[in-house]
């Protein structure tokens, strides 16, 4: 357990081969705080969703960073993710959510990795 106020932090290449790493170490950060199996489920498969989305949209082609996952451990029951990179900025609050409602084949590409993401936590910065 981190105590409040603590925070760990761990760099890899951005790159999917570090996901494994990643997601263990997230992983490893919820249990300590006690979440149980399927928040800690949960919280994996969030974090991986913004990882790849590193890994797949942040630096330019060809060119190669580094992404940093660091766990805040917060007063009672809260937790924090951060996701840090030096790559192409991009504020996920900016895109607007997905309309679900309407035919597949009519939605537009992309944007549900975001709305999974927000949908499942609670609160996204």
């Amino acid at each position: 357990m981190l105590g409040t106020g603590r925070m760990l932090n761990r760099t890899l290449p951005a790159r999917v081969e570090s996901l494994h790493e990643l997601l263990a170490f997230i992983g490893a950060g919820a249990e300590g705080k006690g979440f149980s199996k399927d928040a800690v489920n949960r919280i994996r498969l969030v974090a991986e969703e913004a990882l790849v989305n590193v890994f797949n949209y942040a630096y330019a082609r060809g060119t190669q960073g580094e992404v940093e996952v660091r766990l805040v451990d917060m007063e009672g029951p809260e937790w924090g993710i951060e996701i840090r990179d030096q790559g192409i900025p991009f504020d996920p609050l900016s895109v607007a959510d997905p309309d679900v409602e309407a035919d597949i084949a009519e939605r537009k590409i992309g944007g549900m990795g975001i709305f999974f993401i927000r949908s499942m936590t609670d609160a996204v910065r």
